[in-house]
């Protein structure tokens, strides 16, 4: 019976529903996006930081992703983007889907929705754009410094199929004026399976 590798270590047979539980962090600048600001630069430097979580997690090395005869999988390959490549783990043609639990911390009191990074809806989407693959336009003069391979955690954002926000606050005291609106996020993701194929049982065996 093929099996797939669980995150505690352990082999079971994978089945539709079954997930793949993990959770990234995040501090720093979270702002809203507005018509004149659409935070591109802010959501690549989000983008960074969530990538080498996600490089931590993904049992797989570069030189695989980037030689076509290593992976195994069609169409698994990084896709180019500006001076980027950017390489997802949730995708469509592997049948996967994720829902995410945000723990959102701020230097606000608890249920204060509107702070001095924006409104929280419009910081979540600025998020979001964040943990999937961005658009030519989104990385249009952007360097890679130094990493030019990320990892995004969906290829596109509508598979995120659920989210969950708990808002409180941040008690540790900002290090400096600058930061006084900084937040820190604890996601907890479970990718699950809605179809089982051969090819996202060798996949699920990576985490």
């Amino acid at each position: 019976m093929l099996c797939a590798k669980s995150q505690y270590g352990l082999l079971y047979p994978l089945t539709v529903g079954d997930e793949v539980n993990f959770r990234l962090t995040y501090q720093g600048p979270l702002k809203a996006a507005s018509q004149s600001d659409t935070r591109r630069v802010e959501k690549h430097a989000i983008r960074c930081s969530l990538s080498r979580q996600l490089s931590e997690l993904f049992a797989i090395k570069d030189e695989e992703l980037l030689d076509p005869g290593c992976t195994g999988w069609d169409d698994m390959h990084p896709l180019e983007c500006g001076d980027f490549l950017f390489f997802s783990l949730v995708r469509e043609k592997l049948h996967l889907v994720c829902d995410l639990d945000i723990l959102f911390l701020r230097r606000d009191d608890p249920g204060r929705l509107i702070s001095g990074g924006g409104d929280l809806d419009n910081r979540i989407k600025v998020l979001f754009d964040a943990l999937r693959i961005p658009t030519e336009d989104e990385v249009r003069a952007l360097i890679p410094n130094p990493e030019r391979l990320l990892i995004c955690l969906v290829e596109d954002d509508k598979l995120i199929t659920g989210f969950r926000i708990t808002s409180d606050r941040l008690l540790e005291p900002a290090a400096s004026p600058a930061q006084e609106n900084d937040v820190h996020l604890i996601i907890n993701v479970e990718v699950k399976v809605t179809k089982v194929t051969l090819q996202n049982m060798s996949y699920f065996s990576r985490f």
